[in-house]
């Protein structure tokens, strides 16, 4: 697996700078293959300074590189919306027991 280069402003490819907001990372993309090979391909992405914020939180919190962060928010994400498109709801159990659906936009 390659290196992030997190909010560096600078593309680590060509050393230019770039928008302070600019994140590169390093996504895996599976090939469809009986032999599934996992790839590295190198992307750059805009994140609002809220949605950084997000991605340091959820890294920090869980002890692993902001890259995976985004990777285990993709995957939760694509999850979520197959199970959806399914007809499944998504419910959230709070700590009095309290049941309540939680509602995608």
């Amino acid at each position: 697996m390659k290196k992030q280069n997190i909010n560096t402003g600078k593309n680590p490819d060509t050393g230019q700078n770039t928008a302070s907001n600019n994140t590169w990372v390093d996504s895996m993309d599976t090939k469809n293959s009986s032999n599934a090979i996992n790839t590295a391909k190198r992307m750059s992405i805009s994140l609002t300074g809220d949605a950084t914020e997000m991605l340091k939180f959820l890294a920090e919190s869980q002890g692993i590189t902001q890259n995976e962060a985004l990777r285990k928010a993709i995957a939760t994400e694509a999850y979520l919306l197959q199970e959806r498109q399914k007809g499944s709801k998504v419910l959230l159990q709070k700590s009095d027991d309290e049941i309540r659906e939680v509602i995608f936009r």
